[in-house]
């Protein structure tokens, strides 16, 4: 697989996250459907989030665990770049709405929407330094695994996008879908240009710290949503199934 493959294959990888962001074109839905939708969508965030913070503290505990000269020094940095990362991830964003969106009584579903893409956006740069790195190392294999990989992640994570709008009983416009998949799928693609011209570990902890705390954050206003609603253990039910959707996928793409 030569370069410009990689690079087609990365974008392969990223656009398929406009497989999800077309649920956004359903219109018709009852109340109960759209809750029970939106909660799905949560619950693959849920899972997106755990998947995330794993992989970021990762590096961190096997920083701490190598017994090399200076380990100390680096696990110390590792562990101030994922605290700096998730805290403009999450404490970022408090910060906009409060500064820039305190006029509005509720978050808008449009603008929730749009932190979840950056959210995501910013995982899947992380995606797309793995698969440029693993070329970059020779490991033309793992790349082209990843890429499967992601693919097909990328396409649930798009539903998970649109959720709340689809709670509102918006139908999505091409151009917003357009949009979202742009920031939400593209960075796939930058990363694995990146990625194939410069390994580092350090980057892709904070970019995945960042990630972890937007995502953080558009969880607790999707919950925040459905908090008023009579039937949580319905509602909570359909996370657990969002929650089961983004695990199985990752196990059975793991194998």
């Amino acid at each position: 697989m030569n370069w410009m493959a990689l690079l087609l294959l990365g974008l392969v990888a990223g656009s398929t996250i406009f497989i999800g962001l077309s649920l956004g074109r359903f219109k018709g839905l009852s109340g109960t459907w759209r809750g029970a939708l939106s909660m799905v969508a949560t619950g693959i965030l849920v899972f997106l989030f755990t998947e995330i913070i794993l992989d970021a503290i990762s590096p961190v505990s096997a920083a701490l665990e190598a017994p090399e000269t200076g380990t100390s020094l680096r696990f110390n940095f590792f562990v101030v770049l994922f605290l700096v990362g998730f805290a403009i991830g999450l404490v970022g964003l408090v910060y906009v709405r409060q500064r820039f969106i305190r006029q509005a009584a509720r978050i808008s579903s449009q603008r929730l929407s749009l932190m979840i893409a950056a959210g995501i956006g910013l995982h899947n740069l992380s995606e797309g330094l793995a698969i440029g790195q693993s070329f970059l190392s020779g490991q033309i294999a793992l790349a082209f695994s990843l890429v499967i990989g992601f693919a097909l992640h990328n396409a649930t994570e798009g539903f998970g996008i649109v959720g709340p709008m689809l709670q509102q009983g918006q139908r999505v416009r091409w151009r917003e879908i357009a949009f979202l998949g742009a920031i939400s799928g593209g960075p796939t693609f930058v990363g694995t240009l990146l990625g194939s011209l410069w390994t580092s570990v350090p980057l892709s902890i904070f970019v995945l710290a960042m990630a972890g705390g937007a995502l953080l954050y558009v969880i607790n206003e999707l919950f925040s949503g459905v908090r008023k609603e009579t039937a949580q253990v319905v509602i909570m039910s359909f996370v657990v199934v969002g929650f089961a959707i983004g695990w199985l996928t990752e196990l059975v793409l793991d194998r």
